[in-house]
């Protein structure tokens, strides 16, 4: 089986090719000097020339304003679900949480009614749209708060702060399910495998950990794990606030529902991953 993985320079991206490494795919991973994914001519002339049968679309996508890239997001999935459905491949569409608003519900299901109240949130609605309104082959991966030891996610975003002595921020609003960006790889490529040995599910899939909590309970386990890790540095300083936020949805659980009922799909705690994180975190900071 071949595969197009478009965007390997993003943190996502490179979590998904690091769990394809084991795998016995086919892997396409053009640069974005090879192929302009803001042109729907480039689009078509790559996946005429390549065939390939999944198209892992990961351009654009982020867990925050900073990280993503909310003009390509919507044109480049636009482009590949067209030529996907001209040339027989599946997509796989990477979207998030953030396509939900201001609404009270404390765990999103995929049949709720999406009205994202940020630019980043209408721009991922836009690119499920687009893929999903042109293509039937076609499966979004939602996700709630991805969190690693590097790029720009919630738990980053603590570390950074506490190594630059800056204080931790935290709104005991915010409800998510943190989820490990290598956790999201293993089901993105879980959900690969399936379509290889014939599952034809489409349509909106969501995934995340297992265990959910607030930002103030995230930033506490992770003190924990920073204190099991020997760490030897000044204690964080804590701003706690409980307001509702703005710009983001206060709830970023999912229902995973679906996913495991179609693809066999067992959520993982996010507590198992961060002593890793938190470890590979610290030998950084001393290497």
């Amino acid at each position: 089986m071949k595969l197009l993985l478009t965007d390997t320079s993003h943190t996502l991206g490179t979590a998904i090719e690091h769990e394809l490494e084991r795998e016995p795919f086919n892997l396409l991973q053009p640069s974005r000097q090879e192929v302009n994914w803001q042109s729907a001519d480039a689009v078509d002339d790559y996946l005429r020339q390549h065939r390939p049968d999944v198209v892992i679309n990961t351009l654009g996508w982020g867990d925050s304003d900073a990280s993503a890239d909310k003009t390509l997001l919507p044109i480049a999935a636009s482009h590949l679900a067209r030529a996907c459905a001209a040339y027989g491949s599946v997509i796989v569409q990477m979207s998030s949480y953030r396509v939900f608003g201001d609404d009270n519900k404390s765990k999103h299901l995929d049949t709720d009614a999406c009205t994202p109240n940020s630019d980043l949130g209408r721009a991922l609605l836009q690119a499920e749209q687009a893929v999903l309104n042109t293509t039937e082959a076609a499966l979004i991966l939602r996700t709630s708060w991805t969190i690693s030891s590097y790029g720009d996610n919630r738990l980053r975003h603590l570390l950074g702060a506490l190594a630059q002595n800056k204080p931790w921020r935290v709104n005991a609003r915010l409800r998510g399910a943190p989820t490990a960006l290598s956790d999201v790889a293993r089901v993105v490529v879980a959900l690969i495998k399936q379509i290889a040995s014939g599952a034809e599910c489409w349509g909106v899939y969501q995934y995340c950990s297992g265990d959910v909590c607030n930002q103030v309970e995230l930033a506490e386990q992770l003190w924990e794990a920073l204190g099991q890790q020997g760490y030897q540095g000044p204690e964080p300083r804590w701003d706690r606030i409980d307001e509702a936020p703005q710009g983001e949805p206060v709830s970023a659980v999912l229902s995973s529902l679906k996913v495991r009922n179609d693809f066999g799909v067992q959520t993982r705690s996010w507590r198992t991953y961060l002593m890793p994180m938190v470890k590979q975190w610290l030998n950084n900071q001393t290497g």
